[in-house]
């Protein structure tokens, strides 16, 4: 079993009773079926694009700024049946490498019933984008997400709130209205220098994209972080995906914030950003979860692979166990699941069993894959497990 400080401990059973954790204890019965797998709490996605799942593969730019621009095109040639028979294969895909919950970023009104479909909890952030609309339409674009936010809600029956895309995609009142509303959001901010260099100098590509529409924009003097802030968009009550372009200042400011952060390593890896400084964001008490992101920019739904690229790219700075907390613990922390995601009597986490390769964590995630995962646990309503 792995206990709540991510140490292994063996010959432990757990007892469940009305949907929580009643009892940790010596193990009682030898001819369980259990015997020999590893129990912990179930994988937590951070962030999560199911819906371009269907894209996984058929991008051809690799760096960030010309990756953007390729999936924005293709994104609207797609019908909404491909998206969805997209978004239930990923669904499913995810809980076959041991995730329970995720953190969905919906663009169109389908990943509820993709997770529906799945057993999959979490939350839904559904995906606002301003930009090219004018100010008497973006009131308009905001209705339209609410109406696929309402779709997503009844299907999944999880909560589902209006969430930026990104500072430069929206526009400064309507990042207002969304970090105002009281609801917990999620912004991917500071991914790539592009972002610092529009928002703070007004240069780079995304200002040449913003004079080939014939948008206005003025020059903030800030970094993508202040600028969040600066719009009441860094609180704690926001998530903020891939923070890879941060100066130490940014660190601190998140922190201070009380905002959680979401680590995507393998898709920060193929768009060429800079290397998240993770073990400074938790050493400052920043709740930080790992996610997939989308197969279009990490690959296969692989969760174990996604916990060998943040331990790889982290150059040594976080351990085994640190990827592990980020992976359950902490990553249901930074999604604000109001659920205690550890094994201890009275918490509710979902669990998953699994064949503990090597068994060590660190071995487990080095030589780890969706085959190791036997099978979720679900303790709202699951058959007790003593």
């Amino acid at each position: 079993m792995v206990l709540p400080d991510c140490t292994v401990q063996p010959g432990v059973e757990v007892c469940v009773e009305g949907g929580e954790i009643a009892e940790v204890r010596p193990w009682t019965r030898a001819e369980r079926n259990e015997a020999g797998l590893l129990l912990s709490p179930a994988f937590v996605n951070a962030h999560s694009h199911l819906e371009y799942f269907d894209l996984k593969g058929k991008l051809k730019s690799g760096e960030y700024w010309p990756w953007i621009r390729e999936i924005t095109k293709v994104k609207p040639t797609r019908t909404m049946e491909e998206v969805a028979t997209a978004a239930a294969e990923a669904a499913r895909q995810n809980v076959a490498t041991g995730v329970a919950v995720l953190g969905e970023i919906s663009d169109w009104p389908v990943s509820g019933a993709a997770m529906a479909s799945a057993a999959l909890g979490g939350r839904i952030f559904q995906e606002v984008i301003t930009l090219a609309f004018s100010e008497s339409t973006a009131a308009v674009r905001l209705e339209a997400c609410r109406l696929n936010a309402k779709v997503n809600a009844d299907a999944s029956g999880l909560p589902v709130t209006l969430s930026p895309h990104a500072p430069y995609t929206v526009d400064p009142e309507s990042l207002r209205l969304l970090g105002s509303s009281g609801e917990f959001i999620s912004v991917h901010a500071a991914e790539h220098p592009v972002e610092r260099e529009f928002l703070q100098r007004g240069e780079g590509p995304i200002a040449e994209l913003y004079r080939e529409l014939g948008l206005s924009f003025e020059p903030t003097g800030l970094s993508p972080i202040e600028y969040l802030e600066s719009v009441g968009c860094l609180h704690e009550n926001v998530q903020i995906v891939h923070v890879c372009d941060v100066t130490l200042t940014d660190v601190e400011r998140i922190a201070a914030s009380g905002a959680s952060v979401a680590h995507c390593p393998r898709s920060n890896v193929q768009l060429g950003c800079p290397v998240s400084p993770v073990a400074e964001l938790r050493k400052r008490g920043v709740k930080v979860g790992v996610g997939l992101d989308s197969a279009a920019s990490s690959g296969a739904v692989n969760y174990f692979a996604e916990m060998r690229e943040a331990l790889g790219v982290a150059g040594g700075a976080l351990s085994a166990e640190d990827v592990w907390l980020m992976s359950t613990t902490e990553g249901a922390e930074s999604l604000r699941l109001n659920r205690r995601w550890t094994i201890e009597p009275g918490a509710d986490p979902d669990l998953m069993l699994l064949n503990p390769v090597g068994g060590t964590l660190g071995a487990i995630i080095g030589m780890g894959g969706p085959s190791s995962v036997v099978r979720l646990l679900r303790l709202k309503g699951v058959t007790p497990l003593s």
